[in-house]
C-alpha cells in the first residue's frame, strides 16, 4: 500500500508539524460550496506561560494557507485559501489542550461584500469572466447563449460576487468554483476521463470500506415554462422532456418509468427570461438536475486507493452489482489525515443505471486530471 503524505504551506514556507502534535486535518471539497479545511493541533504550555502555535503570526486570521495531499510519489493541491477561524480549547487536563484552525478557499475573497450593480447587455459567461479577472483569477468559462438586451431586461446583482455567480451558474446548469487560482464557470465535466476505479467488496482490489446508495424514482420530472413575450405580447412556452446531458449508464431515468405511469411535471414560475433561448436553457437544466436520480456515498481507504479523489469529475465504481456499477459524478470529498491513517469520504451521483459497456473496470491506469481543461471523451 502507498504511504500518505500532505504538506501545509504558510507565509513562512512549509509547516513541519510533529506527528505527536497533529490530531487531525480535514479538507472538504464540494461542487456547490466553497472548499474548507480544519486543522487540529495539540498545544502545550511552555515554562514561560506561552503556548505552542497559539501566538504564531502565521496562524493569524486571514493568513494564507496552501494544502497539498496524496502519496509519496504523487501529491497535488487540495486547497489554497485563507485562515478564517481560530478555536483554542483549554479543558481541565492540560495534556488535552488543542488548537483548531479553520479556513476556506480563495473564493472567500469574493464573498465579503454585497453589491447592488446592473449588468446591461451582457451574457452570463462574460459577467463571470469579468468578475474572475477582477480578483486576479484565470477565467475558464463556457460561453452562454442568451444575451440580456437592456431594451428587454438587465441583470441586476444584489448579492456578493460569489453568490451572484453561483446564481448565474445554477440557471445555466453550470458549476462555479475556484481551484488553483483558476475561476471555473462551466458545465459539469461528465465527459471527463474517470478517476481510478473504486472497488467495493472486490477481493484484493477492495479500496472502499463503506458504501451505500439510493435510487429515487420520484426525482426525474419534465419541466415546463410559460411567459408573455415582452415585445409582441405573444405567449411563449417551453418544455424539457429529454436529457441532452451525457448519460453515465445504459438506462436513463425515463426508461425506468412504466408506460402506465405519467411522468412528473413541474412548472417554472417566479422566474423571468429574455426569450425562448433562455427559457429553453432554464427548463433543460432544471430537467438535468432532476435526472440525477441515483445518489451514493462511501468511505475510501486512502492508502489502498493510492489516489486523491476530487469532485467536479467522474469516477468508476465496481463491486455493487451490475445495475449500480459504472461511472458516477463526484460531488463531494472530505480528505481526513490523522494518526489513524488517511480516509476519503465521498458523495457521488448518477443519471442512469447499468453499465454502457465502455467502462474501464480494471483501474490499472490512472486517468489524466479532469479538473482543469478536460480532453474530449473518445466514446462520444
Amino acid at each position: 500500500m502507498a504511504s500518505e503524505s500532505f504538506t501545509l504551506e504558510t507565509v513562512d514556507g512549509e509547516l513541519d508539524v510533529p506527528k505527536t502534535d497533529l490530531l487531525s486535518l480535514e479538507v472538504e471539497l464540494d461542487n456547490e460550496l466553497a472548499s474548507m479545511f480544519r486543522l487540529r493541533l495539540a498545544i502545550r504550555q511552555q515554562r514561560d506561560g506561552s503556548w505552542t502555535y497559539l501566538d504564531e503570526e502565521r496562524f493569524r486570521h486571514w493568513m494564507p494557507m496552501r494544502i497539498t495531499g496524496g502519496f509519496d510519489t504523487d501529491t497535488e493541491e487540495l486547497l489554497s485559501g485563507y485562515i478564517t477561524h481560530i478555536k483554542p480549547d483549554f479543558p481541565r487536563h492540560g495534556a488535552q489542550c488543542s488548537l483548531e484552525i479553520w479556513g476556506m478557499d480563495q473564493s472567500v475573497l469574493m464573498d465579503r461584500e454585497e453589491r447592488l450593480y446592473a449588468w446591461p447587455n451582457e451574457r452570463d459567461s462574460a459577467i463571470a469572466a469579468k468578475i474572475f479577472n477582477h480578483y486576479g483569477f484565470l477565467p475558464v468559462v463556457t460561453d452562454t447563449a442568451a444575451r440580456h438586451d437592456d431594451k428587454i431586461s438587465t441583470i441586476i446583482q444584489r448579492e456578493t460576487d460569489m453568490q451572484f455567480l453561483k446564481r448565474l451558474a445554477l440557471r445555466n446548469g453550470f458549476e462555479c468554483y475556484i481551484e488553483g487560482g483558476i475561476g471555473f464557470f462551466r458545465r459539469p465535466q461528465v465527459i471527463a476521463d474517470p478517476q481510478p476505479v473504486l472497488a467495493v467488496h472486490f477481493g484484493d482490489d477492495t479500496n472502499v470500506s463503506e458504501f451505500s446508495l439510493e435510487v429515487n424514482a420520484l426525482a426525474p420530472t419534465h419541466v415546463t415554462m410559460f411567459q408573455v413575450d415582452r415585445t409582441n405580447k405573444t405567449l411563449l412556452d417551453e418544455t424539457a422532456s429529454e436529457g441532452r446531458q451525457k448519460a453515465l449508464g445504459a438506462v436513463r431515468a425515463a426508461a425506468v418509468l412504466p408506460p402506465a405511469i405519467t411522468p412528473g411535471r413541474v412548472y417554472v414560475n417566479m422566474n423571468a427570461a429574455t426569450g425562448k433561448t433562455e427559457m429553453d436553457t432554464l427548463c433543460q437544466e432544471l430537467f438535468h438536475q432532476a435526472e440525477w436520480f441515483v445518489t451514493a456515498q462511501g468511505e475510501i481507504d486512502g492508502n489502498r486507493y493510492s489516489h486523491v479523489l476530487k469532485p467536479h469529475g467522474t469516477v468508476t465504481i465496481k463491486g455493487v452489482g451490475e445495475t449500480h456499477s459504472g461511472v458516477y459524478y463526484v460531488t463531494h470529498v472530505t480528505h481526513n489525515f490523522s494518526p489513524r491513517g488517511y480516509t476519503q469520504f465521498f458523495r457521488a451521483k448518477r443519471n442512469a443505471l447499468m453499465p454502457t459497456g465502455t467502462e474501464d473496470f480494471t483501474g490499472l491506469v490512472s486517468k489524466p486530471n479532469p479538473f482543469l481543461i478536460s480532453k474530449p471523451n473518445p466514446f462520444l
